[in-house]
């Protein structure tokens, strides 16, 4: 029997550490961590295009990376829970706190909103990373968070 090559891609995993873990912030309330969040959006675009970021903790809460998971259009943005969920395996996070913007500065938390926080808690507890916010980003600055509305 003839012996067959396959050809097959090659995955690798890596985490580069650019900064001492000592100087990482610590995530102890939902306005630290919105205004890490804010912090990250480029200010010409919050207005324009919705984003979704995701920050990753360790067991202390401490911040170990920030990942821009899609950019989308005025009034919305694809969200994958593959790929939010990948990013923390691949860093091995204990916790992570989902963010998106509001390009109309609207404080309401609407229907799809509530649904897509439901199914990453759920895939998340699956997977041992616990969602422990999600914060909507005013282009102002302003924020409505899940967590202080006990929508979590």
């Amino acid at each position: 029997m003839k012996s067959e090559m396959f050809k097959v891609n090659e995955v690798s995993l890596h985490y580069k550490l650019k900064h001492d873990t000592t100087d990482y912030p610590i995530i102890t309330s939902s306005k630290i961590a919105a205004d890490i969040l804010f912090g990250s959006w480029d200010k010409y675009t919050i207005g324009l295009e919705e984003q979704l970021k995701v920050l990753y903790v360790n067991r202390r809460n401490q911040v170990i990376g920030l990942y821009t998971v899609c950019i989308g259009g005025v009034t919305g943005t694809v969200v994958c829970n593959k790929k939010i969920l990948a990013c923390g395996l691949k860093i091995v996070a204990s916790g992570m706190i989902i963010a998106h913007n509001h390009p109309s500065g609207n404080k309401q938390l609407s229907e799809q909103d509530r649904i897509i926080t439901k199914s990453l808690k759920e895939c998340g507890r699956i997977m041992d990373i616990k969602l422990l916010d999600h914060i909507i980003i005013l282009p102002n600055g302003n924020f409505v968070s899940f967590a202080d509305n006990a929508e979590l």
